[in-house]
């Protein structure tokens, strides 16, 4: 697992999580279009509304690293590598459908 996603993974331990308060600078436009979201009821606060859009965004990021990863693996493979990776593809596969049609 990469750094990036096991950063997002690991949960807090713990009663209560530590935060840092920090300052960022937002365009009106934007803090307005944050502000439209406040009267939801899952998001209680701006604090909390960007703290799970930069979650969200960590996410992507995470995973765009891990389908890097991924494709630099398979990029990688000798071609009787990629002959039995299709080979396990296709038991898979037929595993699968046979599971399904039960």
């Amino acid at each position: 697992m990469n750094k990036i996603l096991r950063k997002i993974v690991m949960p807090t331990v713990g009663g209560r999580s530590q935060k840092t308060r920090i300052t960022v600078t937002l365009g009106p436009e934007l803090v307005r279009q944050l502000d439209a979201f406040l009267d939801s009821p899952e998001i209680g606060s701006r604090s909390q509304l960007v703290e799970k859009a930069i979650r969200k965004w960590l996410e992507i990021e995470a995973q765009k690293e891990l389908d890097h990863q991924t494709e630099q693996y398979y990029q990688t493979l000798s071609e009787d590598e990629r002959r039995e990776e299709k080979e396990w593809t296709k038991l898979a596969a037929r595993s699968a459908r046979r599971l399904w049609d039960r």
